[in-house]
């Protein structure tokens, strides 16, 4: 064999198991963008839960400092500090 053909074949073999690799690659990358997608949704999920959640408190708080009593429809505050009249 002589040294052009040699590195010819080489050069396949070399391609041939880049191409095989970034394959494997791809599929296992995709499987893991996935999950990582899934977690931070999940995350997201839960930080959209907590800001509603700390609305509705908000809303409720401003209510009962607008009319003095709590609004029936949203959950009860409970008031941790005020400031005493003179």
């Amino acid at each position: 064999m002589d040294a052009g053909l040699a590195t010819v074949l080489a050069a396949a073999v070399a391609t041939f198991g880049g191409i095989v690799v970034a394959l494997m690659q791809l599929k296992g990358f995709r499987e893991e963008n996935r999950a990582d997608h899934a977690v931070v949704q999940k995350r997201l999920d839960t930080v959209i839960d907590m800001v509603g959640k700390q609305g509705a408190k908000l809303t409720s708080h401003l209510d009962w400092h607008l009319s003095k009593e709590p609004t029936k429809d949203l959950p009860k505050v409970k008031q941790v500090a005020t400031r005493k009249k003179k």
